[in-house]
Parts: C-alpha cells; sequence; structure tokens
C-alpha cells in the first residue's frame, strides 16, 4: 500500500507567550493566566467596546471606579473570569457556544483587546 502523508507544520502553541481569552454563553470573559500578568495582575478592570471595529477592551482599573469588574480567580487556578452578563446583554453580543479570541492581544495603551 502506497502512503500519502502530509506533514501538519503548524507547531503547538507557545504557552508561555500566547495571550488566552474566551467568551462563554453565560457572559463569563475568561482570561488566561499569562494575559492576566501581563495585564499588570489587576483585581478589577473596565470594560470596552469599539462598535466601528467590532472589538471588546478591557482595561485595569484601580477599585475606586464603581462601573468596574472583579477579576475572580476561578478554581484555584491562576487564570482570572469576569462575569461580564450584564456588559454583554447591554451590547447585545450573542454567542452561542464558548468562543476563542486567538488574536488576543495588550495594545501600546495596556488595554486587552
Amino acid at each position: 500500500m502506497i502512503k500519502h502523508w502530509e506533514e501538519f507544520t503548524i507547531g503547538p502553541k507557545d504557552v508561555l507567550t500566547e495571550l488566552h481569552v474566551s467568551l462563554n454563553r453565560k457572559g463569563e470573559i475568561l482570561i488566561g493566566a499569562n494575559a492576566f500578568e501581563r495585564l499588570g495582575r489587576p483585581g478589577q478592570a473596565v470594560l470596552l467596546i469599539d462598535k466601528v471595529n467590532n472589538l471588546i477592551g478591557i482595561a485595569p482599573a484601580s477599585k475606586i471606579k464603581k462601573h468596574a469588574y472583579p477579576l475572580l480567580q476561578k478554581s484555584g487556578g491562576r487564570h482570572r473570569v469576569i462575569r461580564a452578563n450584564r456588559f454583554i446583554r447591554h451590547q447585545q453580543i450573542q454567542v452561542s457556544r464558548t468562543v476563542a479570541f486567538h488574536t488576543a492581544e495588550i495594545d501600546e495603551d495596556g488595554i486587552l483587546v
């Protein structure tokens, strides 16, 4: 039998530098440990929306802001969760399943996009 192998040329993720961010249907934004570290390990964050470019932003915030959302530690892990259901509903963002944001980055203003 002749085999027609094709090599998979995309390597594994770089877990030390890649930013993991996802949004589930309950309106929870999961921020991976690397993204949380690069944000400066904030206790709270302000949620931002750019409707023109279809982007969600997460900016670290001091505890003084009333509209800042807490970054909750989940399951004893290093990642954090923002329970952003009110934001998601208000912005009319609908997801039927968990969506991973593969192009997440921290911009020049320190905002997780």
